[in-house]
């Protein structure tokens, strides 16, 4: 089994700003020792390991972290600049990298001209198409439509969706507008057969902290938007991801693995493996 998101990092509150006062759980270091006490008779053999800071110093903290990992990690999901017109060199830094799969941009939030709907990023993002690296595409659930749009530019990326586009998970289900809207918009997204989906950060998106906080409740709230997900882009487009050691804000690791167990266990053993394993390691080069 293949764990396609999650997160090393050595903490500091400069260098991971993002962690609020109110996320006690994840202001410490999480490293190989860690990850591997969290796996432990998990059934996941290989993770990718993906960006959690916008920088050079990442990527080299990642592929190190790969190194010291006894073959764990199968692959990073590094950052580059992707509107800045040194890219080329930048990127050729990594050629002899055999780990660097793919590249994310922290696009959640953000306007739409500084990254979706901006021709220095389409330039860099032709760039990485030419060098046949993945993007992970990491928006929040009302820039779908931007990002549509941006997927249509990019016919020829590898692209997958990170955490499900973060729905509204709500305790109305898909009776909420919001929710309405996130599942109109995956359907669209995924009618471009270049989109892939990771299956993940899901319980951190629950909008009603009580609800978040009973992880009885998790199966039943989080079910119509994991069927909404595998429905759209079928199980040869999606991807099982932990999002670790964010998900801690939600839930644990085994709690986790157990509830994408149930979710997909109606799926015949094939499509059960494509979820697994086969979805990523086709979509990374694994």
């Amino acid at each position: 089994m293949i764990d396609t998101h999650h997160h090393f990092w050595k903490y500091s509150p400069d260098e991971y700003g993002w962690i609020s006062d109110e996320m006690p759980q994840l202001q410490k270091d999480f490293l190989v020792p860690e990850l591997n006490h969290h796996l432990d008779m998990s059934g996941v053999d290989q993770v990718i390991s993906v960006q959690a800071r916008c920088s050079d110093q990442e990527n080299r903290f990642l592929l190190d972290c790969a190194k010291h990992s006894e073959e764990l990690v199968a692959a990073i999901v590094g950052w580059a600049p992707l509107c800045s017109p040194d890219l080329r060199i930048f990127l050729d830094q990594y050629i002899n990298e055999p780990l660097f799969k793919g590249i994310r941009e922290i696009i959640q939030g953000c306007p739409d001209e500084q990254f979706l709907d901006n021709p220095d990023f389409d330039h860099g993002m032709r760039e990485i198409t030419h060098r046949d690296l993945a993007f992970d595409l990491l928006v929040f659930h009302d820039q779908l439509p931007s990002a549509i749009a941006f997927a249509d530019k990019h016919p020829n990326q590898r692209m997958v969706l990170n955490h499900c586009g973060k729905p509204p998970v709500s305790n109305e289900g898909m009776k909420d507008p919001d929710s309405k809207s996130w599942a109109r918009n995956i359907r669209e997204l995924a009618r471009r057969p270049h989109i892939y989906c990771k299956l993940s950060g899901l319980t951190t998106e629950i909008q009603d902290p009580e609800s978040k906080s009973q992880s009885t409740r998790h199966h039943d709230l989080l079910r119509p938007y994991v069927d909404t997900i595998i429905h759209a882009f079928g199980p040869q487009r999606v991807m099982f991801g932990s999002d670790w050691p964010v998900s801690l804000l939600g839930t644990d690791y085994p709690a986790w693995l157990n509830l994408v167990d149930e979710f997909t266990l109606s799926l015949s053993p094939d499509e059960q493996a494509a979820i697994q394993h086969e979805t990523a390691a086709a979509f990374y080069q694994i």
